[in-house]
C-alpha cells in the first residue's frame, strides 16, 4: 500500500537522489515514489531491511535510521531521503566488531529466527543515542511497533538493557563458558542474522529473475466457466500465464491434502477466497500482479455453508461427493453407562461444558516466498521455506512428471513457520513457475500479507463438549466427549485432527471410563492445517477449564484435583496402554506449587484494597502432549570426514527459529568429542541431506537429534579404529579433538591423513545413524498404529487482572513448568517457552481470523512488547527412556496450557467464565454481566 507521500509523488519523473548511506555517498538516478524500502532492498541489495505487512507500516521488520531516527523505510519515499543519512543494519557493525546491541542480542538469546532482528536492533539504538540509560517502560516505548512472533520479547527486553549498560561503559562480561550440552549455548546463526547478512528466500538475487502472480478466487464457493489469459498476455513485461492445463503430471496435493488441486480448472469448482485459478510470469512483481488482475474468470455461484454442525447435517450443501465430513476418530475406554451408573449412586457429580474456538493466523513474518531455476545439474532446484523438503521435493516432482533425483528442494533460513510451512503449495507453484518460464530464466513467488491471510492454512476452529464424572473426592470416573473442528474447504492433513483432539481432550488423567469422540468438517471457509501443537491447544484448553469447572463445584483445589488424578509411567492410559516415555507430570505441578500458593496470597491481599472495579485471580492448567508424527518411527542423520579433515553432520531438521541447527550441533559436538566451533552442519537440502522427516509435532530435537547422536557415535568409531590400525594403537587408548587423534606417547594423526587412509584402503568416510526409539510392549499396532505413544507435559500457572467495568483483561505473570526431560540448551528452552506463552496469550485475548474480514496486522491484532507479562520458565528434568541425553519434546507442547490458565484466572477474578475465544472485552463484560443476571 503507497502512502499519500508516495501517491503524490508517483506520476513525477525519475530524478537523482544523493544521501549518505552507512557511511558513504550514494548518488542514484530514481523514481521518487518508490520507497526507501524497495530501493534499498532492490537497487542496492541491502536486505537486512524486511518487509513483514503490505507496507502499512505495521509491522516494523522494515525500520532503518534516518538522520538518527528510527523510521518505517516501506512508508519514507526515497525523495525525503535526498541529502540525509541513512544507516541500515549492514552499517550497524561488522562480524569483528559488532555494536554492543548485536552482541547482546546473540548472548542474551533475543534472535530466534531473525526476521524482526534488524528492524528491532535499529530501533534499540535509536532508543540508546537519545536515552543511554533507559527505564524498562521507554525499552517498551521504542520498540512497541516492532512486532516479533517468535521470542516473546523477554530476551528482548534484557539484551536493550544489557547494552546499554556497555554503551555506558559498565563491564560487560560476556556469556559465561558453557558445557556443550545442558549448557546455554549461543545459537550457531545468531551472528549472520544480527548483522543482516543472512539470506532469506525473499532476499537472493539471481540474474534474469521473474516474478509470479496468483489469480485468485473471489468467491468462497463457485464454479469455473471459463479462463481467458488474453488480456494479461497484452501487457508489456508479461510472459507467460499458467493454469491447470499446464500443470504435466497430477493437478493434486495428494499425500498432503487429499480433493485439493494446484489450480483450478475449467469446469471445476472453486471452495473458498482464494483458491488458485492461474499464475503469471512476469519481469516484476508490479507487472505480474497488474496482469493477474486482469485475466478474466467466469464464475458461476454455488451455495455455500460455513458452519460445520450443519455442514454435517442431512441437508447442508454437498462440498465433495463422499460428503462434508473428512475424518473421525474414537477413544472408547471402559464401560461408559456402566461408570456413570454406579457413579451416581455413589453421590458422584456431572459436570457439562462446553467451549468454542476461532480460526487463527499464523502470522510468521516472513510472507510465503520461493524462489525457484534450473540448476547446473539439470534440477529443477526450489528454494523456500519448508518443514519436510523431502516431502515438498516429492509432491513437486509428481506434479510436474519428473523424477524425484530431478528436482533438489533447498531450505534457506525461514522467518517464522509455527506450522504454516507445512502447506507444499507455495513450493508446487514455484516448481511449475520454473518449469515453463522461457528460457528456463529464474521465478520468485511472494505472497503480499492480504494473499497470506487468504490462502495460507489457519488453525481449526472447534466446537467442544465435555461431560465429566466425578466423586465427591475429586476422583475422575468419566469423561464424555464430542468435538466438531472446522477443517475449511480443504483436507491440509485435518483428516490427523480427530485423534489428535480427542487424545489431547482426555489430558494427562486416570479415567475410568472415557467416550471420546471428534470430526473434521469441510466447509467453505480457509483450509485449516497445522499450526504450532496441530489440534491439541483447543481441546486442551475446553479440558483444562472444565476440570477447573468441576473443582469449583467439588471445593476442591484445582492443583490438588489434578495431582490426585495425574498419570505415571505405570498408568494404564485411555489409550489403553501406558505411554512410551516417562512422564513427568506430577514433577511439573510440584514444580508450580510454590509459586501457585504465593500467587494465590498476593492476589487475595492485593484484592483487599484493590482499585474500585479491578480484581485479580490466578489460574492454572496442565496438559499432555504427544510427541512425534505419524509414519516410520525411524529417523535417519549422517556424518562425515571430509579429505580436508572437516567433520560434517548431515540431516534435515529446518530451522525456523526454533534452534534446531544449533541443537544438533552440540549433540553431534558432544558425541564426537570436539568442539561445536570445528564441526559442520548441513541441514535441510535434499540433494544432500537424508530424509529426516517432518520437523513439526515437537519431534526434531529427540528424534533428528537421536539420529544426529548415533551417525556422530558411528563416525567417531571409525575414525578411533582407523587411526588405531595406523598407529598401532588400541581405540580406547586414543582421543579425538578438532584437528587430530591422538595416541599414547604423544602419537598423532592429522584429521586428513585418517581421511586419506580411508579413501586408500575403500573405507567409507560417511556414515549413517538411526535413531528407533522402543514403542512398549503394551502399545497396541490397531487400526491407528501410526500414532505413537510418546508425551511430554507440563502445567502453567496464570495471574491476570480484570477491569469488571470494561472487561479489559492483562496478564501480570506466567509460570510455566515444562518437562523437557534433558535441557539441551537451557537458554532455547527459556526462549522457546516465552514465546509459545506469548504467542498463546495472544490466542485467548486478542487473535481471530474472521474470513471476509481480516485482512492483514491492521485487523488481526497481535501482541506487541507492550503486552509481554512477567515469564517464569521451569525446566523440569524427568529424563527420557530413549531420547538423546535424555531429552523430549518442547517448541509446540509449551503453547497448551497458557489458554487456559488464563481463563480459569479470569474466572477466578469475577466469577464469569469465558467459553469462546478469543476472550476480548466485549466478551469477558458480556460473561460479567451474565454472572450478575445468574446466568
Amino acid at each position: 500500500m503507497l502512502s499519500d507521500d508516495q501517491r503524490r509523488l508517483s506520476t513525477v519523473a525519475s530524478k537523482v537522489v544523493r544521501f549518505v548511506l552507512n557511511g558513504r555517498e550514494v548518488v542514484l538516478t530514481v523514481d521518487l515514489g518508490r520507497s526507501l524500502l524497495h530501493v534499498l532492498r532492490e537497487d542496492l541489495d541491502l536486505t537486512g531491511t524486511k518487509q513483514a505487512c503490505d507496507c502499512e507500516g505495521e509491522c516494523g521488520a522494515c525500520t532503518v535510521l534516518l538522520d538518527g531516527e528510527a523510521v518505517r523505510s516501506c512508508l519514507t519515499p526515497i525523495a525525503k531521503v535526498d541529502g540525509r543519512r541513512v544507516v541500515t543494519i549492514e552499517g550497524l557493525g561488522s562480524p569483528e566488531r559488532l555494536h554492543p546491541l548485536q552482541q547482546a542480542f546473540i548472548d542474551h538469546g533475543a534472535v530466534q529466527c531473525g526476521f524482526c532482528t534488524p528492524g528491532v536492533i535499529l530501533s534499540a539504538v535509536a532508543l540508546l543515542d537519545r536515552e543511554p540509560d533507559p527505564s524498562r517502560e521507554q525499552i517498551i516505548e521504542a520498540l512497541e511497533g516492532n512486532l516479533c512472533r517468535c521470542t516473546g520479547y523477554l530476551k528482548i527486553v534484557e539484551a536493550v538493557e544489557a547494552a546499554a549498560a556497555v554503551t555506558r561503559g559498565e563491564a560487560d562480561t560476556g556469556p559465561p563458558e558453557q558445557a556443550v550440552i545442558g549448557g546455554s549455548q549461543v545459537r550457531i546463526d545468531a551472528l549472520e542474522k544480527v548483522t543482516g547478512s543472512a539470506r532469506y528466500a525473499e532476499d537472493i538475487k539471481m540474474p534474469g529473475l521473474l516474478h509470479a502472480a496468483l489469480v485468485r478466487s473471489p468467491y468462497v464457493h463457485a464454479r469455473i466457466l471459463g479462463i481467458d489469459p488474453a488480456p494479461a498476455l497484452q501487457r508489456p513485461g508479461v510472459l507467460r500465464v499458467l493454469t491447470a492445463a499446464d500443470i504435466p503430471g497430477p493437478n493434486t496435493l495428494r499425500g498432503y491434502s487429499r480433493d485439493e488441486p494446484l489450480l483450478n480448472q475449467v469446469g471445476g469448482t472453486v471452495r473458498m477466497v482464494g483458491d488458485a485459478v492461474a499464475m503469471v510470469l512476469a519481469e516484476t512483481p508490479e507487472l505480474a500482479s497488474a496482469a493477474a488482475e486482469t485475466v478474466r474468470v467466469d464464475y458461476e455461484p454455488l451455495p455455500s455453508i460455513s458452519d460445520p454442525v450443519e455442514a454435517m447435517g442431512p441437508g447442508a450443501v454437498p462440498l465433495y461427493p463422499q460428503g462434508n465430513v473428512l475424518g473421525t476418530y474414537a477413544i472408547v475406554h471402559g464401560d461408559l453407562e456402566t461408570a456413570e451408573a454406579a457413579d451416581a449412586i455413589d453421590g458422584g457429580l456431572v459436570l457439562e461444558a462446553h467451549y468454542n474456538t476461532p480460526y487463527l493466523e499464523h502470522s510468521a513474518l516472513e510472507r510465503e516466498t520461493v524462489l525457484s531455476y534450473w540448476d547446473k545439474e539439470g534440477r529443477l532446484t526450489v528454494v523456500g521455506g519448508h518443514q519436510e523438503p523431502h516431502w515438498a521435493r516429492d509432491w513437486t516432482a509428481r506434479m510436474l512428471g519428473l523424477p524425484p533425483e530431478q528436482v533438489r528442494v533447498i531450505v534457506p533460513p525461514m522467518g517464522g513457520a509455527f506450522g504454516g510451512k507445512q502447506d507444499p503449495w507455495p513450493l508446487m507453484a514455484a516448481g511449475l513457475a520454473a518449469y515453463h518460464a522461457p528460457e528456463r530464466r529464474p521465478v520468485r513467488l511472494t505472497y503480499s500479507r492480504r494473499e497470506s491471510f487468504d490462502a495460507s492454512p489457519k488453525r481449526h476452529p472447534y466446537r467442544m463438549h465435555y461431560r465429566i464424572g466425578a466423586r465427591p473426592d475429586g476422583t475422575l470416573i468419566t469423561l464424555r466427549l464430542r468435538i466438531v473442528a472446522n477443517t475449511g474447504a480443504y483436507d491440509a492433513d485435518g483428516h490427523y485432527i480427530p485423534q489428535y483432539a480427542s487424545v489431547a481432550g482426555c489430558g494427562p488423567y486416570r479415567w475410568q471410563a472415557v467416550d471420546a469422540r471428534a470430526w473434521s468438517v469441510y466447509t467453505n471457509g480457509p483450509k485449516s492445517g497445522q499450526m504450532r501443537g496441530f489440534g491439541t491447544p483447543q481441546a486442551t484448553l475446553g479440558l483444562e477449564c472444565s476440570l477447573d469447572e468441576l473443582a469449583g463445584r467439588l471445593g476442591i483445589d484445582p492443583l490438588e484435583l489434578r495431582l490426585s488424578n495425574a498419570i505415571d509411567d505405570e498408568t494404564v492410559t485411555c489409550l489403553g496402554y501406558p505411554v512410551a516415555e516417562t512422564i513427568g507430570y506430577r514433577e511439573c505441578l510440584e514444580a508450580v506449587r510454590p509459586r501457585y500458593r504465593e500467587a494465590l496470597s498476593a492476589v487475595s491481599e492485593w484484592n483487599a484494597s484493590a482499585p474500585a472495579g479491578y480484581r485479580r485471580g490466578v489460574g492454572l492448567a496442565g496438559m499432555w502432549y504427544r510427541f512425534g508424527k505419524p509414519g516410520p518411527i525411524t529417523c535417519e542423520a549422517e556424518a562425515e570426514l571430509g579429505l580436508d579433515g572437516t567433520i560434517r553432520c548431515y540431516c534435515s531438521a529446518p530451522d525456523y527459529g526454533q534452534g534446531t541447527a544449533t541443537v544438533m550441533a552440540q549433540l553431534a559436538a558432544e558425541a564426537l568429542g570436539v568442539p561445536r566451533d570445528s564441526l559442520t552442519l548441513v541441514n535441510a537440502d535434499t540433494a544432500l541431506t537424508p530424509d529426516s522427516g517432518i520437523q513439526g509435532a515437537s519431534r526434531s530435537t529427540y528424534w533428528v537429534g537421536g539420529a544426529v547422536v548415533q551417525a556422530a557415535t558411528h563416525l567417531r568409531n571409525r575414525i578411533l579404529g582407523t587411526a588405531a590400525e595406523m598407529l598401532n594403537q588400541h581405540p580406547e587408548g586414543l582421543s579425538l579433538n578438532a584437528e587430530a587423534v591422538v595416541g599414547c606417547g604423544g602419537a598423532a594423526l592429522y584429521l586428513r591423513e585418517i581421511a586419506a587412509e580411508m579413501e586408500r584402503i575403500g573405507q567409507s568416510r560417511r556414515v549413517m545413524g538411526v535413531f528407533a526409539p522402543q514403542l512398549g510392549p503394551d502399545f497396541r499396532r490397531d487400526s491407528h498404529s501410526e500414532f505413537l505413544p510418546f508425551f511430554t507435559t507440563g502445567v502453567h500457572v496464570a495471574e491476570v487482572e480484570v477491569n469488571r467495568n470494561t472487561g479489559q483483561v492483562r496478564v501480570l505473570r506466567i509460570v510455566a513448568a515444562h518437562d523437557v526431560g534433558r535441557a539441551i540448551n537451557p537458554q532455547g528452552v527459556e526462549v522457546q517457552v516465552e514465546g509459545a506463552v506469548l504467542m498463546s496469550m495472544g490466542a485467548t485475548l486478542m487473535e481471530e481470523y474472521i474470513p471476509g474480514l481480516t485482512t492483514g496486522f491492521s485487523d488481526y491484532y497481535l501482541p506487541t512488547i507492550r503486552c509481554t507479562p512477567e515469564i517464569e520458565v521451569i525446566a523440569v528434568e524427568v529424563p527420557s527412556r530413549w531420547g538423546p541425553k535424555g531429552a523430549k519434546g518442547l517448541g509446540e507442547a509449551a503453547t497448551l496450557a497458557t489458554a487456559p490458565a488464563i481463563l480459569n484466572g479470569i474466572h477466578n477474578a469475577v466469577g464469569a467464565r469465558v467459553r469462546e475465544l478469543p476472550a476480548t472485552p466485549e466478551r469477558v463484560l458480556t460473561a460479567i454481566r451474565a454472572t450478575r443476571r445468574g446466568r
